[in-house]
């Protein structure tokens, strides 16, 4: 069963040490970049995503109360874990943890840096997240509603 633990210095080694294949290494930060934002942003809220015990990803998720704007910030799955579900397990579990922590929100957002072969884009959209036609910089707008 997929789940979410708070990273620790018990644990951050195993988190750490999660990467994707090099040709999805331009498209999310690494864990340890990931980590260390996380922990200057005031709105971040980051885990180790977790297959039962063993280490399977990471997520990164945007509270921001002040402007009302919740959604994914990073997200990834190991190379060894992906085409396993854990993502699917992943993306559901975020949407449930994001409803539970502000009740009334109607919407999530998240980026990507769209690519034409193994990009994230297919992916987003089977979970339930649509094109807004919007982009961020670079990276495409994707949206999920509750």
């Amino acid at each position: 069963m997929v789940n979410f633990k708070e990273i620790t210095k018990e644990n951050l080694l195993s988190i750490l040490r999660l990467s994707v294949f090099d040709n999805q290494k331009d498209q999310v930060a690494s864990n340890a970049v990931s980590i260390a934002q996380g922990n200057y942003e005031e709105t971040a809220w980051f885990r180790g995503i977790y297959n039962e015990e063993e280490p399977v990803g990471f997520v990164m998720l945007e509270f921001d109360h002040k402007n009302k704007e919740y959604g994914v910030w990073r997200f990834m799955i190991d190379k060894n874990h992906q085409g396993k579900g854990y993502g699917r397990a992943a993306m559901e579990l975020i949407k449930k943890v994001i409803k539970e922590e502000v009740p009334e929100v109607s919407e999530i957002y998240l980026s990507y840096v769209p690519k034409e072969e193994g990009g994230a884009d297919d992916f987003y959209k089977k979970v339930g997240f649509e094109d807004t036609g919007e982009m961020s910089g670079d990276e495409k707008v994707m949206c999920f509603k509750y």
